[in-house]
């Protein structure tokens, strides 16, 4: 995402609450889940496309969905993506906490155009950053009596992880470039799709190729463009969005 000037910054984090690290738990290879616990988390009504924002800078932020939300508890959970660079500011930060340690939470809400409106049949494509998004709708449908197929491309080594994360998803294995195992399944699913008649679709994770879904979408499945909900979370060639 962009930057933003520091006062803007100041005045997000003091509009925040602060968490403490419960737990941290690796989730196959490239997952990592780090538990939340904090008083603040008791006075928000979630919804499963929620984001918030860690300030991993003066003037920097990065954006994460919670896995799950326990108001009653006050206490979340984040699946975190270890994209493999470990130079990447909110990597860094994340890989670096430790149970006690505190964390502001700045803000918890939907953006406008990706949020959860009652759908009844749902399709929600992603990527390994979008984990966490995925097990969140898949846990909303299932107590709303709602449908949901969730398709979701992850590396090879943690196809089995992801698999018991989201029993019932199609766990593709992520190629050289973000974006061909989803498309490809796209191209091929025609049976799958047209029985599911999906009456909102949920696409996430890489820039490029929620673009690119979506056009599959569209022009091979015939789905009405307002049936698509989109949030890339990261694009090739840029650091963070």
């Amino acid at each position: 995402m962009a930057r933003i000037p520091k006062f803007f910054a100041d005045y997000a984090e003091r509009r925040g609450f602060v968490t403490r690290v419960d737990a941290v738990e690796p989730v196959g290879e490239g997952l990592l889940r780090i538990a939340f616990a904090g008083e603040g988390l008791r006075a928000v009504e979630p919804g499963p496309c929620d984001v918030t924002a860690f300030r991993i800078a003066a003037n920097d932020f990065r954006h994460y969905t919670p896995e799950t939300l326990d108001p009653a508890a006050g206490r979340a959970t984040v699946l975190f993506h270890r994209h493999g660079q470990p130079d990447a500011p909110g990597l860094a930060m994340v890989e670096a906490l430790a149970p006690g340690d505190a964390v502001t939470w700045c803000g918890l809400a939907s953006a406008r155009g990706f949020r959860w409106e009652a759908p009844r049949r749902v399709l929600a494509l992603g990527d390994a950053s979008t984990a966490g998004l995925l097990v969140s709708l898949t846990d909303r449908a299932h107590a709303d009596g709602a449908e949901l197929l969730a398709v979701i491309e992850v590396e090879e080594p943690d196809r089995a992880a992801v698999a018991e994360l989201l029993p019932g998803a199609v766990v593709l294995a992520a190629g050289p470039r973000p974006g061909d195992a989803a498309a490809g399944w796209l191209a091929d699913a025609g049976e799958a799709v047209k029985r599911l008649a999906p009456d909102t679709v949920y696409l996430a994770g890489h820039g490029q190729s929620v673009q690119a879904q979506r056009d599959l979408l569209r022009t091979v499945h015939g789905l009405d463009r307002r049936t698509i909900r989109t949030q890339p979370y990261w694009a090739t060639g840029r650091t963070g969005l």
